[in-house]
Order: structure tokens, then C-alpha cells, then sequence
């Protein structure tokens, strides 16, 4: 029996492709994470693609808010992925759950309003294989260790991951995806084929993220410090009112102003 050959996922990718409009953060190549479908357009773009080549395009809208996008709406970067599984929903939505395999870039779209497809070429990453990429790798996963150490958000499952990516470009996709950054800046990222400038821009990233967490760090530390102070104040108040009442001396000044009327009054 003849060994079955594996092809490489590039030499089956189409250039036309159906797309899907994210109105959420960009989805980076290498990944595998289901996608909840509830549009009907998207809905017959799943269909369309599962009845080809199971290939769709992941394209994330300009405006987040935008209702019905068409071609104008569109960043021209996006993911190519495969759909590997589809689940239908009960309220008649689906969840689809993706591989996403490679960058492309949108040269013509083929239909401009939903379903909306496009003729694409595919990106290669460039610049991968240098010192300054290498110390660039080692720098990032060595910043997002100090990181993930200081922010409990970033899971032991996130911290195996960051270490057993073996790509330079993989590992600045991966924590882009997962640092708190806005989505215009993760485009950003996504349309960079230079793996060192990639890296380079991830790591202005993780910066601005360690700062904020040490700003947020200072905040906290500075209310902890005003509550300890409050309960402190309160726990005195109320010592010396139990002292006062057990010496039969008036509580606080209305009361004692209260006692002294009374006083005056009884002569």
C-alpha cells in the first residue's frame, strides 16, 4: 500500500475566497478556535465554503458597529482558514470550529456586497531568520514571563503555549492576540510580514501593558492603604465608645450635650 503523501497547506489554498466580516479583533494564522456564526449571510458563506474547499476569509470590519458590510468596510489584510467542524445551534445559529492557516491580502473582490468574496494573494513572512529576530525572540517570551507572573489573566495553559512556539512570527502572533491592545493595533500587527519589525512593535506592546499594570499596581495599593486606614479609624471609634460607656461618660458630643441639658433641667 502506498504511503499517503501529506501536502502542504499553501500548495491547496485557492485564491478566491468567500469572506466572513469580524467585527471584533483581527484572528491570527496558526490557531484553532471555534467561531460562533449567527448572521445569514455569514451563515451562507459556511455553506458556500463547506461545499467547495471548506476554506473561508477572516476579515476584520474598519468600523466595529457597521451593519450589513460590504467591500468598503473591509480591511484589506486578513486570515485564511479551514473549516474543520460545523455544529448546528438550537436557536439556528451555528458554531464552526476553525484552523486558521495563513495571511492574505485582498487584491479584487469578486461580489462587494454579502456573500462577499474576493480574489487574494497569500503573504509570506519575511526577515525570519537574523540575530536581531532571535534576540528579539528571546527578549519577548522573557518580557511576557515577567508579565504573566504579574497578571493572574495569563493562564499556565497561555504560558506553555508562549514557550513551545518554535516560530519567531508565531510568537509575536500569539501575544498580540492575548495582550489587552486595541484592535486597529493588532491589524497592524497582522498586516506586518517583516518578522522583525513584528516583534518589534510587540514588544512596544508588552511594555505599555507592564506599565499600566504597574500603574494599576500603585492605585491598588494606594486605596488597600486608605481602607486599612478607614477601618482602623472606625474599629478606634468604636473602642472608645464601648470605654466611655463602660465609665458611664457620654458617648459623643450630642449625647453629652443631651446629658447636660438633661441636667440642667432636672434643677
Amino acid at each position: 500500500m502506498a504511503e499517503q503523501q501529506i501536502i502542504p497547506a499553501d500548495q491547496v489554498l485557492t485564491n478566491k475566497l468567500f469572506i466572513i466580516p469580524l467585527s471584533g479583533r483581527p484572528i491570527f494564522p496558526g490557531i484553532f478556535t471555534p467561531l460562533m456564526i449567527a448572521d445569514k449571510e455569514d451563515m451562507e458563506v459556511v455553506n458556500q465554503a463547506l461545499a467547495s474547499n471548506g476554506l473561508i476569509g477572516l476579515v476584520m470590519m474598519k468600523e466595529a458597529e457597521t451593519e450589513n458590510p460590504g467591500a468598503a468596510d473591509l480591511n484589506r489584510v486578513g486570515t485564511v482558514a479551514k473549516i474543520v467542524k460545523r455544529i448546528n445551534l438550537p436557536d439556528g445559529g451555528l458554531n464552526i470550529f476553525i484552523s486558521t492557516l495563513k495571511r492574505f491580502e485582498i487584491k479584487k473582490f469578486i461580489a462587494s456586497e454579502q456573500p462577499i468574496s474576493a480574489a487574494v494573494d497569500y503573504l509570506d513572512d519575511t526577515n525570519d531568520d537574523s540575530d536581531e529576530v532571535r534576540a528579539l525572540s528571546r527578549a519577548l517570551l522573557t518580557e511576557m514571563k515577567q508579565l504573566s507572573e504579574n497578571n493572574p489573566i495569563f493562564s499556565e495553559e497561555v504560558r506553555l503555549n508562549m514557550v513551545n512556539i518554535d516560530h519567531p512570527g508565531k510568537i509575536a502572533d500569539f501575544i498580540s492576540s492575548i495582550l489587552n491592545v486595541k484592535r486597529e493595533e493588532q491589524q497592524m500587527i497582522l498586516e506586518t510580514a517583516d518578522i522583525q519589525r513584528r516583534m518589534e512593535q510587540v514588544l512596544v506592546f508588552i511594555k505599555k501593558e507592564q506599565e499600566l499594570l504597574s500603574i494599576q499596581k500603585k492605585i491598588q495599593e494606594q486605596i488597600n492603604e486608605k481602607i486599612e486606614k478607614s477601618q482602623r479609624e472606625y474599629f478606634l471609634k468604636e473602642e472608645l465608645k464601648a470605654i466611655k460607656k463602660e465609665l458611664g461618660m457620654p458617648v459623643d458630643a450630642k449625647s453629652g450635650e443631651y446629658q447636660r441639658f438633661k441636667e440642667a433641667i432636672d434643677q
